[in-house]
C-alpha cells in the first residue's frame, strides 16, 4: 500500500502543478498516472486472488552447520504471469528465542505450480520454525504491489550430536525394583499383574502358582512366573532456567552434554526419566528413555521449549508431583553447565574447554 500512497501523492502533485501553471502536458501526465494507478489496483486485486502460497520441507531433521533448504510453493491459477513477487521469510529458534527475517524475490510463470528453494544456515542446535509471513505481488511495471499476510510454516529440528561418555551401571541400578509400565523381557519378577512365562512344575514351586486350567489342557503341571517391571533408577533433571538472553555457545554446549548423558545411559541399558519444566504446559514433564525411539521423542519435545519460568526447585516439584515413585540417582544439569549427582556437583563444564571435559566424563549410575 505504500507504493500506492506514493503514487497518489505524485499524481495529486501533478494535478496541482498543472492547475497552478496551467500546463496541459502536466495535466496529461496526471491523467496517465491516475489511469496507471487504477489499472494497477484492478490487476493486483485479481492477482492476489489467483495465487496460493505454501511451504514444505523435504526432511524435517537438519545437521548443524550446514544449509537447510525449504521449498516455497506458489500456485498461479491465472493465465497471466507475475514478473515480480517478494515474500518475507522468518526463521525462529525456540530454544534460543531468536528470530531472523529475510526477503526473497522471484517471478511466477503463468498458470502453473512454481517452486523455489530457500536456504539458510543452521549454526545452532534446536527446533526451528520456518514461516512465510508476508507476500508482495507486483504489477507488470514492478512499481506497485499489494501485500497480504500468509502465516504458513514448517518445523525443522537440528538435533545435538550423540557423543558417548563412560557410564558404569551399579548392581543397585540393575536390580532396582519399582512401578513401571515396561517389563523385563529376560528376567522374571514379582509383579502379579503381568505374566512372564509358563514353566513346568518342579519341586520347590508353590502350589498356589499352578495354572490349573492350562495344566489340564496340557496334561502336565504348569506354574506361572510373574514379570519384573523395568523401573527407572535414574532421573535426569534439565534445569535450564529463565535468563534474559541465551548465548548460542552456551546453549549448544548444554544440549550436547544432556544428549550425551541420556544417550550413554540408554546405550548402557539404564532406563531413565528426562525431566524438565514446560513453559507451554506450565507443568513438570517427564519422558522415559530406554531406546532410540524414546530418546528421539525426548529430544524433539525438549527442543520445542522456550524460556522456562519456574520458580520452584525442579527436583522438589518433581517429587511432589510423582509421590511414591523413587529413584536411586538424580543427575541435574543447569544453565551454568554444572552437573550434579544427588545434589552434589560432580563436574562444572567451561565453555572454552567443554568438549574435552565431556570426553573425559565418567558417571556411575
Amino acid at each position: 500500500m505504500v507504493s500506492f500512497i506514493l503514487g497518489l501523492a505524485v499524481t495529486a502533485a501533478l494535478f496541482y502543478i498543472s492547475a497552478l501553471y496551467k500546463s496541459a502536458s502536466l495535466l496529461m501526465f496526471g491523467y496517465a498516472g491516475a489511469g496507471l494507478l487504477i489499472l494497477a489496483a484492478l490487476f493486483l486485486s485479481y492477482r492476489m486472488h489467483t495465487i496460493q502460497c505454501g511451504i514444505a520441507v523435504p526432511i524435517s531433521i537438519a545437521e548443524c552447520g550446514k544449509p537447510l533448504t525449504v521449498q516455497i510453493l506458489l500456485d498461479n491459477h491465472s493465465v497471466l504471469p507475475c514478473l515480480k513477487f517478494r515474500c518475507l521469510m522468518e526463521q525462529k529458534s525456540h530454544f534460543l528465542n531468536r528470530k531472523d527475517r529475510e526477503w526473497m524475490q522471484g517471478g511466477l510463470a503463468a498458470s502453473g505450480k512454481n517452486r523455489f528453494d530457500y536456504s539458510f544456515l543452521t549454526n545452532n542446535y534446536g527446533s526451528y520454525h520456518v514461516q512465510m509471513k508476508k507476500v508482495r505481488v507486483y504489477d507488470l511495471t514492478g512499481l506497485f504491489y499489494f501485500q497480504k499476510k500468509v502465516g504458513c510454516g514448517v518445523s525443522v529440528q537440528v538435533l545435538p550430536k550423540m557423543q558417548e561418555i563412560g557410564v558404569h551401571i551399579s548392581e543397585a541400578s540393575r536390580n532396582f525394583f519399582g512401578e513401571a509400565d515396561v517389563y523385563d523381557e529376560f528376567r522374571p519378577g514379582d509383579d502379579h499383574s503381568e505374566l512372564f512365562q509358563m514353566r513346568e512344575f518342579r519341586p520347590g514351586h508353590k502350589i498356589q502358582r499352578i495354572h490349573w486350567k492350562l495344566s489340564a489342557k496340557q496334561e502336565e503341571l504348569l506354574v506361572k512366573e510373574d514379570s519384573m517391571p523395568k523401573a527407572c533408577p535414574v532421573a535426569l533433571f534439565l534445569d535450564y532456567k529463565n535468563v534474559r538472553r541465551r548465548r548460542a555457545e552456551n546453549v549448544n554446549a548444554y544440549l550436547v552434554i544432556l544428549a550425551a548423558i541420556s544417550f550413554s545411559l540408554m546405550d548402557a541399558g539404564c532406563p531413565h526419566y528426562a525431566v524438565w519444566y514446560s513453559s507451554r504446559r506450565e507443568d513438570i514433564v517427564r519422558v522415559r528413555v530406554d531406546d532410540e525411539e524414546s530418546l528421539f521423542l525426548f529430544l524433539s519435545s525438549y527442543l520445542e521449549e522456550t524460556f522456562q519460568k519456574q520458580t520452584r526447585d525442579l527436583v522438589s516439584a518433581y517429587q511432589d508431583k510423582y509421590k511414591g515413585e523413587h529413584y536411586l540417582f538424580a543427575f541435574q544439569l543447569d544453565e551454568c553447565l554444572r552437573l550434579r549427582k544427588n545434589g552434589e556437583i560432580i563436574r562444572s563444564f567451561h565453555l572454552e574447554n567443554w568438549k574435552k571435559e565431556l570426553e573425559a566424563l565418567e558417571i556411575i549410575a
